[in-house]
């Protein structure tokens, strides 16, 4: 089985290299500090876990611009494609080639493993980043989805005084379950209070009557994709600090999340009998 690893960052590299371990598996890659064009008709394609967008693959790791074009060309008819966020034009090319597409977010296992990754290079940067150890630190979290959740446990058992703040009352109540104080969807209080803002929201929700809310010396740690919560023009005009740092797993733990990645590839495979073991 030929299995073509292209583009993304580097957990990419650290994916490939698992998938290499698999007896049947011959694989490829390209895209990651190689800059030749894909070069393999593929059983399996591995796109990165955002895969990219405006017909471009995400590849920053190489010189060279990777389009869609290239990656539909590299895939068999009849194949396989791991892919991620990738809008639904783009998506339905692959499938017009009768090629399967697994989506990375549709992974629970994974998703999980991402967000608690997530959770941990967050508390990096927090440490790195603040004049506060997360110990003591009064820490709002805005969303309730999964990477809200592991940040919540991980800087509650870090000593931080955590207060979670979302729209659905039955995520508020799951969060007092957990034994996190909460707060309405958004509190200006709440957000006045804290040293920390960490927004796991994917759209605007920062706005400028609630920036200038934000104590001094506290700052906004963005773990969302774009276009981010955060008024990011109302920000800089306040003089608000914003962290931006979607993307964790591939800028601190790559290694496991690459392995992670690879792990899903198989796990799936193996459940499609045609197609793997």
């Amino acid at each position: 089985m030929k299995v073509l690893v292209l583009g993304g960052d580097t957990r990419q590299i650290y994916c490939a290299g698992r998938l290499s371990l698999e007896p049947n598996m011959i694989v490829h890659s390209c895209g990651l500090g190689c800059d030749e064009a894909p070069h393999c008709s593929a059983d399996v394609l591995v796109l990165p876990y955002v895969t990219g967008s405006g017909g471009l693959i995400n590849a920053p790791l190489s010189q060279r611009i990777i389009t869609v074009d290239e990656a539909v060309e590299s895939v068999k008819v009849g194949g396989t494609v791991f892919l991620g966020m990738l809008d639904k034009e783009q998506v339905k090319r692959f499938e017009d080639k009768n090629v399967k597409v697994y989506d990375w977010f549709s992974d629970e296992e994974l998703t999980l493993a991402n967000a608690g990754l997530t959770a941990e290079g967050a508390a990096q940067i927090i440490v790195k980043s603040s004049e506060y150890g997360l110990g003591g630190s009064r820490i709002l979290i805005l969303g309730w989805g999964r990477v809200a959740r592991e940040c919540a446990k991980l800087f509650g058992a870090m000593g931080a005084d955590v207060t979670v703040s979302a729209r659905k009352s039955q995520a508020l109540d799951d969060a007092a379950d957990r034994g996190f104080k909460t707060a309405e969807f958004i509190d200006k209080s709440s957000v006045a209070a804290a040293d920390i803002i960490v927004n796991t929201v994917p759209q605007n929700v920062l706005f400028e009557d609630t920036l200038r809310c934000v104590k001094k010396g506290g700052w906004i740690l963005e773990l969302a994709s774009k276009p981010y919560g955060v008024d990011m023009n109302a920000a800089s005009r306040l003089g608000v600090k914003v962290n931006i740092a979607s993307g964790i797993p591939g800028r601190y733990t790559p290694e496991s999340a690459g392995r992670q990645m690879a792990q899903s590839v198989i796990r799936r495979l193996k459940g499609d009998g045609e197609a793997y073991g």
